[in-house]
């Protein structure tokens, strides 16, 4: 059983309950690169632990007290608390963060030491608004004026390389590049292969901002689905940090999940495969596991409850809500390819039916069936 680390679990309180870390920092008078530190510590001294805690609204104490007694705190890892703790930027999976955490994954990435670049894909109009997001939250870490931003082209790369030396003896300690490509063919390769250069050459921070471009076609009938970040992903990801930094509509996700929807691989999908027929076939912990999973990874994830009485509540589980100007690819999914309706009891928890089972088609002309979304 994994051992209670105090220090990732604050990072994770942090995470849900403020906008970033900088935020954090300041609520609890101490600098970020400092607090930083606190998630890689497995133990705490009193007067932190408990401000810490007020500012969570979460009993640290009481979790810690209860680990320590039972023998399930993690030993202090100086290795961990050395380079602190890599939480935000997984390396075996590309990330796809919400608008709400921009701030916080850059910070991490600037505030710890770093052997590679970070590539950040954002969307085409979104570029120049996180050029300037990454350059702030530089300087506010490194002073004002430490931060170089830079802006590069298919056509002037060559420039970039030829810049690599002067640029490793100025006294800024982060570069911020920002690519105007569209893609691979036009050098994604050949600017992130320069990123590694520069950052081996200075020994400084680089963020990379590329387009994440993805969308949706039908062609000869069948879905298509085109992206520049996957296969950039899929090439570079032992060489480089990734991650997608999505827009306020959720527009990365959502065109991602719309293709796995019409595809029939979508987790609605996966959902309906375990409820089986009627309620005899239903695998409620692996429902459960792919609600949970979905409500993490999906953005554009919704779970509301439409209908309840005194033994349970109706939820309508939705990956996404198609788009007006999308209604063009409803003809290629099934019906429960995006949404669907699940009955839990109150009581107990457990899946009483869900839409389409065979429980509801007997039982159609039922108050409790009768205007239920189909």
């Amino acid at each position: 059983m994994e051992k209670y680390n105090i220090g990732q679990e604050i990072l994770k309180e942090v995470k849900a309950k403020y906008p970033s870390v900088t935020a954090f920092a300041k609520d609890l008078c101490k600098s970020s690169s400092a607090t930083y530190e606190i998630f890689g510590k497995t133990s705490l001294d009193t007067d932190l632990l408990l401000k810490v805690s007020k500012l969570l609204d979460r009993d640290f104490f009481r979790e810690f007290s209860e680990k320590c007694l039972n023998g399930e705190v993690a030993v202090e890892d100086k290795d961990m608390t050395e380079n602190h703790i890599n939480c935000l930027l997984p390396e075996d999976e590309l990330h796809v963060f919400t608008y709400d955490k921009h701030e916080m994954v850059l910070e991490e990435y600037f505030l710890l030491p770093r052997k590679k670049p970070l590539v950040a894909f954002c969307g085409w109009k979104d570029r120049e608004e996180e050029i300037k997001l990454t350059c702030v939250i530089g300087e506010n870490i490194f002073g004002k004026g430490m931060v170089r931003s830079l802006r590069v082209d298919s056509n002037n790369l060559a420039d970039l390389e030829a810049q690599i030396p002067i640029l490793t003896s100025i006294p800024q300690k982060a570069f911020v590049i920002l690519y105007r490509g569209r893609g691979l063919d036009n050098g994604y390769d050949y600017v992130i292969l320069l990123t590694e250069k520069l950052l081996a050459a200075s020994g400084k921070h680089v963020v990379l901002i590329c387009s994440n471009r993805n969308w949706v076609s039908i062609t000869n009938d069948k879905a298509v689905y085109s992206s520049n970040v996957e296969p950039t992903f899929d090439t570079w990801k032992d060489r480089i940090f990734a991650c997608v930094l999505d827009n306020s509509q959720n527009d990365f996700v959502y065109n991602r999940e719309l293709y796995y929807a019409i595809k029939g691989c979508g987790y609605i999908d996966a959902i309906s495969c375990c409820l089986g027929l009627g309620t005899s076939g239903i695998d409620e912990e692996k429902v459960k596991q792919l609600i949970a999973e979905a409500k993490e990874k999906l953005s554009t994830f919704k779970d509301t409850i439409i209908k309840e009485d005194e033994e349970r509540e109706r939820h309508l589980i939705s990956s996404l809500v198609v788009r007006p100007e999308d209604k063009k690819f409803e003809r290629y999914m099934s019906k429960d390819s995006v949404s669907i309706w699940i009955d839990i009891s109150k009581a107990t928890g457990t899946i009483l039916d869900w839409q389409g089972s065979f429980k509801s088609m007997i039982f159609g002309d039922d108050p409790w069936y009768s205007d239920a979304p189909m």
